[in-house]
């Protein structure tokens, strides 16, 4: 049965909301080989639709994470910073680099670059990591909010 519906989907043989019922049904069956046909049939019908389904709440969710991390931190909005404060959009996240990125930075007037803690999702299936960057060091990618939040602590002391 799982096969013909896959074949149908495949066929073109659903319109936008028939699929969105069909996903639906094989989500809460857990009915994982439909649900992949179902989507991709998603995206090809309704690039819009699917990203408003599939793409925001991903994006939604890593700007919380970074909303959260700078409000709970008390960064983000600094007296004298040099580059702007609050949590922006990654020029990464624009070209399509990453699926989500977003960030907030910090300089201080003698620092020739800014230091930066962005939370990023590259795509639908990775999971949400951190990028820390140092006024005086390279980029480094971590897998923790609390090693991230070490790692952007120490790099806006210096």
């Amino acid at each position: 049965m799982s096969e013909k519906i896959i074949q149908s989907i495949k066929a073109g043989r659903y319109n936008r909301g028939e699929l969105e019922n069909l996903y639906a049904n094989a989500e809460r069956l857990g009915r994982n080989d439909i649900l992949a046909a179902a989507k991709e049939a998603l995206k090809a019908i309704d690039q819009r639709s699917y990203s408003k389904r599939f793409v925001k709440p991903i994006r939604d969710k890593v700007q919380q994470i970074a909303t959260d991390i700078a409000r709970t931190e008390g960064w983000g909005n600094w007296e004298g910073n040099e580059v702007g404060n609050g949590i922006k959009v990654s020029g990464s996240m624009m070209n399509g680099e990453e699926l989500a990125e977003f960030y907030f930075s910090y300089r201080r007037a003698p620092w020739k670059s800014a230091s930066y803690l962005a939370v990023f999702q590259h795509d639908e299936q990775s999971t949400v990591q951190y990028k820390v960057g140092s006024h005086d060091t390279e980029q480094i990618i971590i897998n923790t909010s609390e090693e991230a939040i070490t790692l952007f602590r120490n790099a806006i002391k210096t």
